[in-house]
């Protein structure tokens, strides 16, 4: 299922090598205006019987562009990639009726790489890089309620982390969708995803919540 994610991002993240940086660089960060300028997202599930196999990718692209650099930098400019996939076994229980569920165990994997650079104010300009990779267990559920023959809710709940390498990660989505074919669906509705990483001078901490727009094609 390819899907559109018009979502807000809020960001804050340090890169792994401070080193790099100049010494007097201030240790408060500066305000910056975030933007998605390119992204890849997609859903998919295969299921045999009651059991399945559940896979979301996607990646984003962010712009930042701090907003008061103040005297020491003319500009200060940060670009993030970070690529998240999920990857779950399914179990449909064996429900009756219009409500469907289906528990889920799994992992998520997260690759972060971040570049910042800074042209030259009061204090010489200066260029940083780093990229982070880690795996966090996540369990969770997908329910769904018929309210017709073609009109459904869905929604769908993660959570992960538990310090193996997040301290926290979760994520949720509620929305309507409508069958229009037996082969063919589109749903809407509201996905917020929240994470939580820190290790070895490298933070990332991200909320990212918006309205979700898809097309599913069932086989």
């Amino acid at each position: 299922m390819p899907y559109l994610w018009v979502a807000g991002v809020d960001v804050q993240t340090s890169l792994q090598n401070p080193s790099s940086l100049p010494p007097s660089t201030s240790p408060d960060v500066a305000r910056f205006d975030t933007r998605i300028s390119a992204g890849a997202l997609l859903a998919a599930q295969a299921r045999y019987r009651s059991l399945g196999l559940f896979v979301d990718f996607a990646w984003l692209r962010l712009n930042s562009e701090a907003l008061h650099p103040g005297p020491a930098f003319s500009d200060v400019n940060l670009k993030s990639d970070f690529i998240h996939t999920t990857a779950a076994l399914t179990y449909r229980l064996p429900l009756q009726g219009k409500f469907h569920a289906e528990v889920l165990a799994g992992a998520r994997l997260w690759t972060i790489s971040e570049e910042i650079s800074a042209t030259g104010g009061v204090l010489p300009g200066f260029a940083s890089s780093g990229t982070r990779t880690w795996a966090d267990p996540v369990v969770g559920a997908n329910l769904s309620y018929d309210l017709s023959k073609r009109w459904f809710l869905a929604a769908r709940g993660t959570v992960g982390g538990f310090g193996v390498a997040s301290e926290i990660a979760w994520e949720a989505f509620g929305g309507v969708g409508y069958r229009m074919t037996d082969w063919c669906s589109a749903t809407v509705g509201y996905r917020y995803l929240h994470e939580d990483y820190g290790r070895d001078r490298f933070t990332f901490n991200t909320d990212i919540q918006g309205v979700v727009l898809g097309v599913g094609f069932h086989f």
